[in-house]
């Protein structure tokens, strides 16, 4: 019987989370350094901001194409490494061209880390339990962002802006050192003399699901933003960070439960109950004014995306070939990196007329098409292009 736990997936799953732990511990405070310490207004604030999406968005095709052309270890390692000590560089960011400097290739490095570390959790899994595999390596994102956020607030309390940079370059210097005991499967590295074309970079087959994932992001994106600003629009004051533990609580249950179901052929079923689930979840944010109603809709709406995101990351990977894994990553993070960066670039201007809870209702029509979208075309699509 394959094993699903082997000592390679441990390994890039406790490296995942110290990355990503890292990464959300400096999420709540960065607007802050930003605001306090650099005196920066909100247009140029959301710039800053931003710009850190922009970097990862710019390099996810080119990432595809570097984990499937060289060592996706030693790949790995590299940017891991540089993402690690992009967390010392905030310490000398004095200046706004400076720090979006550093959001920026703080960004690029991230866009090829988790592209890589992705990747090479597809690659350790057994083929018979890679829907349970991904969907476990992902609660250790959803994890890391239950955690994260509040050890990064706990500590600036404590000890300031400085503190928070310093316990994330040390947190990740722990997944360095795991990362250098990393087994990976070697596979072939071949030279291709066929001429660039967008495949490389990109992988075509999984043109719907990237379209029906990017519909998904624009709805998640003002989640993670704005939430405050929604919660004060409707009269909630106190304890909304609580709405991000409980979101992640929906999320880590969900992939959990449903992670055994997707290698037991309920892949497509699972996607369609997680985007109805969704679609009804984002409207209710239209309605609701109750504090009780506000959190349990933060766990609903964990369930609902703990279905779709390991589905889409399943399909996607199951129509590339080994030797374009890489791309096949890239592929839905990319969808996913740019349904997001649309929905938080849009969704404060569209909040200026119909107010977020009017953003949120926008969010529910985009899943519902993305819902339609997926039963009309993007199932059948997979059905006929599916090689595993």
């Amino acid at each position: 019987m394959e094993k699903l736990w082997n000592k390679p997936f441990i390994l890039i799953c406790i490296s995942n989370f110290l990355m990503f732990f890292s990464f959300y511990s400096l999420l709540p405070i960065l607007p802050l350094y930003i605001f306090e310490k650099l005196n920066a207004g909100s247009t140029v604030s959301g710039i800053i901001l931003a710009s850190y999406t922009i970097g990862a968005l710019l390099c996810r095709p080119f990432a595809g194409y570097l984990v499937d052309s060289f060592s996706r270890k030693h790949l790995y390692l590299f940017t891991y490494i540089l993402f690690s000590f992009l967390f010392l560089g905030y310490l000398v960011t004095f200046t706004l061209v400076l720090i979006t400097a550093t959001r920026l290739i703080h960004g690029l490095s991230f866009g090829i880390v988790t592209t890589a570390s992705n990747t090479i959790a597809v690659d350790v899994l057994p083929s018979s339990k890679r829907g349970a595999g991904i969907g476990y390596f992902g609660v250790t994102t959803n994890v890391a962002f239950a955690l994260g956020p509040m050890t990064g607030m706990l500590l600036y309390e404590s000890l300031g802006f400085n503190a928070v940079f310093i316990f994330s370059f040390l947190t990740c210097l722990i997944g360095i050192v795991l990362i250098y005991f990393l087994k990976v499967p070697m596979k072939p590295i071949k030279k291709d003399a066929s001429p660039i074309s967008l495949d490389r970079f990109f992988l075509v087959k999984a043109t719907p699901q990237f379209i029906n994932l990017i519909l998904v992001g624009f709805a998640y994106g003002p989640i993670t933003n704005y939430l405050a600003l929604y919660a004060k629009e409707i009269g909630i004051e106190k304890g909304i960070g609580y709405f991000y533990a409980w979101l992640a609580i929906g999320l880590v249950s969900s992939r959990l439960i449903s992670s055994r179901w997707i290698d037991r052929g309920y892949l497509t079923t699972l996607i369609k109950i997680g985007l109805v689930i969704l679609t009804f979840t984002y409207g209710l944010f239209f309605w609701i004014h109750s504090p009780f109603l506000f959190f349990l809709l933060a766990f609903i709406l964990g369930i609902g995306h703990g279905l779709v995101g390991p589905g889409y990351q399943t399909m996607v990977v199951n129509m590339a070939p080994h030797s374009k894994r890489g791309t096949a990553s890239s592929t839905y993070l990319s969808a996913w990196d740019l349904g997001i960066g649309i929905g938080i670039l849009l969704g404060a201007p569209i909040a200026t007329h119909i107010q977020y809870s009017g953003v949120f209702l926008l969010g529910a029509l985009s899943i519902f098409i993305a819902l339609i979208l997926f039963i009309t075309i993007s199932t059948p699509h997979y059905q006929k292009n599916r090689l595993e």
